[in-house]
């Protein structure tokens, strides 16, 4: 058997790299793009159309991903190409990668890859290529083989790929499996109120059977308004005037300085006396305590007419 052509077979091995790299970056953005209309769908509600171009999408998106791996595979044998040239047979550190690039070059549409298919049939033999078509001898990649599936893609992936473009765009969506969770059995019975929160329990108005908190709040007012009037009741009114009041009339204060508190000590309220008294100017004059005037008196100790006359014509002055 003829010299295997060692540097040809890495050219064509860094061809098929740099093709499956290409293909990768267009093909994401086709999908981009299919994606974007797949978000326009969902918004005008043709759920059908968007879940039928969403299960190409997810096979495009596989496809990309078996030729991520097949990329890896190829790089692999490329650096260990020495070891091809080697042996007519299969490496056991190559096994993987060989039955994994022959599988991917029948399903992946890279003509690079039918090139190194065929080189390595006349390395190793048609048997060994036939095999791993197959996949008779189990040495390809699990995650290769579920990637290049051409079963259709599980309904839970759909719905997550469905989810994540509204996400994406911003679109309210919900798919019929999360409004049928709501229906599903639970624990059983009716379905019990949420507590309310302190915030929207103030919002809500109470019953009329709640009459005793009213009825508590009418008589704080009432005890608020009595207040004033039960200390004005009790004692003389000068005493149970307030320091510094708010609001005094100016007609009551004539009144008050006519109260019998400015008499003289030995001297009685006369009836006589007027309630209101003409404002003056002149500050008012205090009467003298008794002590230090020189009252005449009769024998038994009574002030005499004339004192009487006197004291009367000096209340008049006041």
């Amino acid at each position: 058997m003829a010299n295997f052509p060692v540097s040809k077979f890495k050219v064509k091995l860094k061809l098929a790299i740099n093709r499956l790299r290409f293909l990768q970056a267009k093909q994401e953005s086709l999908n981009t793009a299919a994606r974007r209309d797949i978000a326009m769908l969902l918004k005008g509600g043709k759920v059908a159309s968007a879940t039928i171009r969403i299960e190409s999408i997810i096979r495009d998106d596989l496809h990309i991903e078996a030729m991520e791996i097949t990329e890896l595979f190829c790089e692999l044998l490329y650096a260990r190409a020495g070891l091809v040239d080697q042996s007519q047979e299969v490496n056991p550190g190559l096994s993987e990668a060989v039955s994994s690039v022959i599988y991917a070059s029948t399903r992946i549409d890279v003509k690079e890859l039918t090139r190194i298919r065929e080189m390595l049939a006349g390395r190793y033999g048609k048997d060994v290529v036939n095999n791993a078509m197959d996949n008779k001898d189990k040495q390809v990649n699990t995650k290769l083989l579920q990637k290049l599936s051409v079963e259709p893609p599980p309904e839970k992936l759909v719905r997550m790929y469905l989810k994540e473009v509204a996400a994406a765009y911003h679109i309210r969506w919900v798919s019929h499996d999360d409004q049928d969770d709501d229906d599903s059995p639970g624990n059983g019975g009716i379905k019990e109120p949420a507590p309310l929160s302190p915030s929207s329990a103030e919002l809500i108005p109470e019953s009329p059977s709640g009459n005793d908190d009213t009825d508590a709040a009418e008589s704080k007012t009432d005890d608020v308004k009595d207040t004033p009037k039960e200390s004005n009741d009790g004692g003389d009114g000068a005493e149970t005037l307030p320091e510094t009041p708010h609001f005094k009339s100016p007609e009551a204060e004539p009144a008050i300085k006519a109260k019998p508190k400015d008499l003289p000590a030995t001297a009685e309220p006369l009836e006589a006396a007027p309630t209101q008294a003409t404002p003056s100017k002149e500050p008012a004059r205090k009467a003298l305590p008794a002590k230090d005037v020189n009252v005449p008196q009769t024998s038994n100790g009574a002030p005499t007419m004339d004192e009487l006359q006197r004291r009367f014509e000096a209340l008049k002055r006041l």
